[in-house]
């Protein structure tokens, strides 16, 4: 198993090591290799002593929140006549940018 881990030098003296996946891991160390190498003890620790599963959440879609709201103006009678104007809009707006 290989694990991607950020190491960064905190100052002078001391290097941290973590990962994020496939468990959270930090550790700190006086070099760059001493903070590499506890981190490789503390992941064989975790590791031996658990049990990685994969874990099926199942569905979590929720409907969108307007959904409700769908097709209530469906059989309005101005609903016609506002499309009719949006489309006249957006034709003028289409001409004044083209003439621009």
């Amino acid at each position: 198993m290989q694990l991607t881990v950020l190491v960064e030098r905190i100052n002078d003296h001391t290097y941290r090591a973590e990962t994020a996946q496939p468990i959270a891991l930090a550790t700190e160390g006086r070099t760059r290799d001493e903070a590499l190498e506890r981190l490789r003890h503390l992941a064989h620790q975790r590791l031996s002593a658990g049990e990685m599963v994969q874990l099926d959440l199942g569905e979590m879609a929720r409907p969108h929140p307007w959904l409700p709201y769908a097709g209530i103006w469906h059989d309005h009678p101005g609903v016609e006549a506002l499309l009719v104007n949006i489309a006249e809009d957006r034709r003028q707006l289409d001409e004044a940018e083209s003439d621009a």
